[in-house]
């Protein structure tokens, strides 16, 4: 008796402390990011996104990453990434998982000495990040497998492999449902 009275208690304290059901429409991201590639022509790299997720149930987002490459037998590779992200937000407690795809363009550069060749492929990442917001930031650190078409460069490179990135973004509330 006493255990169902208790449950009772609980459920008129809720209802009477229930207000207006108050949710986000979306969210416009702007910010940086670092990120480093485990082939040869990515390393450290930075770049900028701009994304909006929508209803906290899709994100949609463009990308921007320059890689400073590697040097191998005084041939020097690097890569620029343009791509559009697409994701399906998932909420998991405080965080935000988002498993994702990058779709968009390769662009690797090869220069030795005055010699300067470079190719853009089609680019396909698929990948999971982590959204966690921080005071007026959020911090959203990403892995993705890079799979670059073939560049067939003077100098053969590796175009697939791992990229781990940390996104540093500005959220920006576009608007609320108010019940």
């Amino acid at each position: 008796m006493t255990r169902s009275l208790g449950g009772w208690f609980l459920c008129a304290a809720l209802l009477l402390r229930a207000q207006g059901v108050v949710a986000q429409l979306g969210e416009l991201q702007i910010g940086l990011a670092a990120s480093y590639g485990t082939a040869e022509p990515y390393g450290p790299g930075a770049g900028l996104v701009l994304g909006v997720a929508t209803g906290r149930i899709a994100y949609a987002g463009l990308r921007w990453t320059y890689h400073t490459g590697a040097t191998t037998a005084g041939v020097t590779t690097r890569t620029q990434a343009f791509a559009v992200d697409l994701g399906v937000v998932i909420p998991v407690g405080a965080l935000e998982v988002v498993p994702e795809v990058s779709l968009g363009a390769m662009r690797f550069a090869q220069h030795a000495g005055s010699a300067r060749a470079h190719k853009v492929e089609f680019l396909a990442a698929p990948g999971v990040a982590v959204e966690v917001h921080v005071a007026r930031v959020a911090l959203i650190p990403e892995l993705q497998y890079s799979l670059a078409g073939d560049p067939e460069l003077t100098q053969p490179v590796p175009h697939r492999g791992l990229v781990a990135s940390m996104r540093l973004v500005i959220p920006i509330e576009v608007g609320r449902i108010r019940r």
